[in-house]
Order: C-alpha cells, then structure tokens, then sequence
C-alpha cells in the first residue's frame, strides 16, 4: 500500500490528483492538507512513502515545509508548482526536494 501526503490549496488540483493515483495505484492512502505548517505536523506523525507539496500554500511557503520536514525525515518530497524559474527550482532541490514538476500538467 502506498502513503501518500498531498500537501495543495488548490481543491481541483487535489481532486485531479487524487483520481490519477487511484486510477493508476488502487492500494493507496491518499491523505490532503491545504496548510503547510499542518503537513509538518502529519509527517511528524505518520509515515508516508511521499510527500507532493504545493510552493503556495495559504500559511506558509512550500520551501518552509521542505526545510520543516528535512529536519527529521528523509521522505522523498515532490515539489508541485506554477513557479518555475531556475532561482526556484534551484532552491527547492537545494533545501531538499527530490523532484520538481511545474504546473500546469497534463493527465
């Protein structure tokens, strides 16, 4: 089964996210959160086999959750974001995402 966090304040990308990996993973936990200081806490509690996260989140920026979470896990992390310029992308990976995929994104 995989464990997955999808960190989006966007309630169609969740949606649209959400039916692609059933569709394609059906044993699957998909647990959603639209604040990144609440995903922080999640991962501190539950075990996840990743972590998609949004770079703008309503309470605090999605580079903030990655240097969070990157304090006690090593969860592979996902970045989901509109950003895209190199400065961005850099950073993100510099504090510890895994990947980087800019939306919007074909299904």
């Amino acid at each position: 089964m995989m464990r997955l966090l999808l960190v989006e304040d966007d309630e169609t990308t969740i949606e649209s996210i959400k039916l692609c990996i059933e569709i394609c993973e059906t044993d699957s936990v998909i647990v959603s959160t639209r604040k990144g200081k609440e995903a922080v806490e999640l991962v501190k509690k539950q075990i996840f086999d990743a972590v998609l996260v949004d770079l703008g989140l309503p309470d605090i920026d999605g580079t903030e959750v990655i240097q969070e979470m990157r304090r006690f896990t090593a969860v592979p992390v996902v970045v989901l974001s509109a950003r895209h310029s190199p400065e961005v992308v850099s950073r993100a990976l510099a504090l510890g995402a895994d990947d980087y995929v800019t939306k919007p994104f074909d299904y």
